[in-house]
């Protein structure tokens, strides 16, 4: 456990300024725009009753006896625009204005920052709906956390898992999941293209973005290190919890069963999923393949429009996404130094496809490159003969350009074995 838990925090250092963006508002380059870490989000449905409203005052309890240390600011009556400092009222007082509202709408967010457009690394939202309006819309109430990463070392990666089952049996959530993810500041549509960017790098993030998404009342959003099934979803799609069991051919694979559901566990820590080196995860693609049935067979886009023509997910993208650890080849590393010291060339794992400016691109899709600091995107067909870059700003005309392929129109893999 202690090396490959060692190997994520040496991966995710090594990898910080490529998945950590500087907030232009923060001249110190201290406060960030959007970054990587721990994220759990559990789906609640009629969250306006009120047990489920004593459920969310016992997480906020949970959450305070552990971290309440430290969150500074944030709101509780819904309004962004009003920050409080979190210990202005106690933890008595603010478990009581929970459960006095009734059935109405429970917002609030607790953080780390001071200013909500920073991004927190301790973090606690919860958005419970109203009755009338869920009953109405259909859209479902959501408990979400941020963690920093080094929260696997200091609290332990066993006492994490045993607090997500904690929190899970007393939310009774339909679904929910816990692992690495895209961490964002409270106006977080404003990063969607840098977002977009961050999934097709790093395969074993998360990404939060609607999840009071209707659609996930048919299933899961997406697997991740601990994804969480309600008993009824488990029985309805799965079949039952010894069968699912009995399917499961990885040892690295457990599952910890709670009154009312069970977290299924894949492998000892988190993936990153960098592309670069180990985008499909075994212990992931496993999982994935084993929970599939329970999956929400179509999500919303995880992104909005393009305002500036950048690129950010939309429906098809979202979908393809969700599917991204479906009928692929698991690629982790050899685990001695000397391997991972190795380039996938050398060893022979999958690489990612790359053209040249003026040979032919083999495959319709998407493409990127970094030109000038700055990644550029373009739609290819296949066959035709890829052109020089031209800037639309300097137009400065670029002849020399390597681009990679991300997403294939064709539903093909990205990926060569060398």
């Amino acid at each position: 456990m202690k090396d490959k838990l060692q190997q994520l925090l040496d991966e995710y250092q090594q990898n910080y300024n490529k998945f950590t963006y500087g907030h232009y508002l923060d001249p110190d380059n201290i406060e960030d725009a959007i970054k990587t870490g721990l994220v759990g989000c559990f789906y609640l449905d009629k969250a306006y009753k009120p047990e489920k409203r004593q459920a969310i005052g016992q997480v906020l309890s949970l959450y305070d006896k552990y971290w309440g240390d430290k969150l500074q600011f944030g709101y509780i009556d819904g309004d962004p625009n009003k920050l409080f400092p979190y210990q202005q009222t106690s933890l008595y007082e603010k478990i009581n204005q929970i459960n006095g509202v009734g059935a109405d709408n429970i917002c609030f967010y607790w953080s780390n920052v001071n200013n909500i457009d920073f991004v927190p690394e301790y973090m606690l939202n919860v958005y419970s709906r109203a009755e009338w309006y869920e009953e109405l819309h259909k859209e479902i109430s959501n408990v979400q956390f941020y963690l920093p990463i080094n929260e696997l070392k200091s609290f332990g990666v066993d006492s994490l898992v045993e607090l997500i089952g904690q929190i899970s049996q007393i939310l009774q959530p339909m679904h929910g999941f816990f692992g690495l993810g895209i961490q964002h500041s409270h106006e977080y549509y404003d990063y969607q293209y840098l977002e977009y960017e961050l999934a097709h790098k790093y395969l074993g993030l998360d990404i939060s973005n609607v999840e009071s998404d209707l659609r996930f009342r048919g299933g899961f959003k997406c697997i991740n290190w601990l994804t969480i099934l309600s008993d009824q979803l488990v029985t309805d799609k799965l079949g039952r919890l010894d069968e699912l069991k009995q399917r499961n051919q990885d040892e690295a694979i457990t599952f910890y069963p709670y009154k009312g559901g069970v977290v299924v566990r894949a492998g000892e820590v988190p993936e990153l999923g960098d592309v670069s080196r180990n985008p499909y995860p075994k212990h992931y693609v496993n999982v994935n393949t084993l929970l599939k049935p329970a999956r929400a067979p179509e999500i919303g886009s995880l992104g909005f429009g393009s305002i500036n023509r950048e690129i950010r997910f939309n429906d098809r993208t979202s979908k393809e996404w969700q599917c991204r650890f479906d009928d692929v080849t698991a690629t982790d590393l050899p685990k001695t130094d000397e391997q991972i010291e190795q380039t996938p060339d050398q060893t022979g794992l999958a690489v990612p496809i790359r053209i040249k400016t003026g040979e032919l691109c083999p495959h319709t899709g998407l493409y990127s490159a970094t030109i000038n600091g700055k990644i550029e995107y373009r739609e290819l067909i296949n066959g035709d003969k890829v052109a020089p870059f031209i800037d639309d700003d300097t137009k400065q005309t670029y002849t020399d350009i390597t681009w990679t392929l991300l997403r294939r129109d064709d539903g093909g893999s990205v990926y060569i074995k060398n």
